[in-house]
């Protein structure tokens, strides 16, 4: 049996992007070149690593018990790189992100260009999904860095407070409560647009409502911040909002902040990797670059 980490990493590269050819161009290789690596590692292991679906390739029963094997090795074989390259004029390889949407829509969207540009050799792609699934994503290997809006609970994880927002009432510039103080009985009145119903966002809005007695009895659900801007900005019905989702339209005028009595919370965010794992030199790199940002 002779396994390679090139041929891992061929491998985890075809489970992200589900087809051959995706794969090849994130890995700067032939489609070819990434078909073959895939027979050797399959030729290796005696068994497919991947059925065709309609979504693209998808692991088979194989393919989901070598993929942790191959993250650990890929793993150890960063460490060993880290071991040995202490200069940031060399940081090269692929770095995975996961985020939830607020930080991944609004803070490293921005960010993830610059830091390409200042580190042109290393391969970026950032996933955002919901806290829990990033956690998930994290721990089990299938991601370099989390950034998520509430603290994990998995006991493998190394957590840190990155960074902190307020929380906004806000509505559309032509609502009839724009800029104003409301009473907890006015606001229990309006309709109130929301993520979806088990989303984190969604709950910990509604219990910060209920904590100063406003109830909400008429809301509307929305699965994307954009969507959620675009219905209140119709001056029907208000939200709450992350500030630095909200900041540029508060900026145009297009939307407008509501005062509630005794209303002053604020959102933490997270950094999260594996207990077990030293950052990789991209990773620490890129966590440098966040924090001096």
């Amino acid at each position: 049996m002779r396994i390679t980490l090139r041929q891992l990493m061929i491998f985890k590269a075809i489970c992200t992007e589900k087809q051959i050819s995706k794969a090849a161009k994130m890995m700067h290789m032939s489609t070819p070149a990434v078909s073959m690596a895939l027979k050797e590692l399959e030729s290796s292991l005696g068994c497919r690593l991947f059925e065709r679906a309609c979504g693209g390739l998808e692991l088979n029963a194989h393919g989901k018990v070598i993929l942790p094997y191959a993250n650990e090795m890929l793993s150890k074989g960063n460490e060993l790189e880290k071991l040995f390259n202490f200069s940031e004029d060399c940081v090269k390889g692929c770095l995975v992100i996961g985020s939830s949407k607020t930080v991944g829509n609004y803070v490293l969207s921005r960010k993830i260009p610059l830091f390409k540009d200042k580190y042109p050799d290393v391969k970026i792609k950032l996933i955002i999904e919901n806290s829990l699934i990033i956690e998930r994503m994290v721990s089990e290997k299938e991601i370099d860095l989390g950034f998520i809006d509430a603290k994990p609970a998995s006991k493998n994880l190394v957590c840190e407070q990155w960074m902190q927002d307020n929380l906004c009432i806000v509505s559309g510039h032509s609502h009839p409560l724009a800029n104003k103080e409301c009473s907890n009985d006015l606001l229990s009145e309006q309709l109130w647009v929301f993520d979806h119903e088990s989303s984190l966002s969604h709950i910990r809005a509604v219990q910060l409502l209920k904590s100063l007695n406003v109830y909400v009895r008429n809301d509307i659900c929305m699965s994307t911040i954009g969507a959620i801007k675009r219905a209140i900005g119709t001056g029907i019905g208000l939200s709450i909002l992350p500030y630095i989702a909200i900041k540029e339209e508060l900026e145009r005028g297009e939307l407008c902040l509501i005062d509630l009595e005794g209303w002053d919370y604020k959102r933490t965010y997270w950094s999260i990797q594996r207990e077990s794992d030293g950052l990789s030199l991209q990773s620490n790199s890129f966590m440098k670059f966040l924090s001096h940002e």
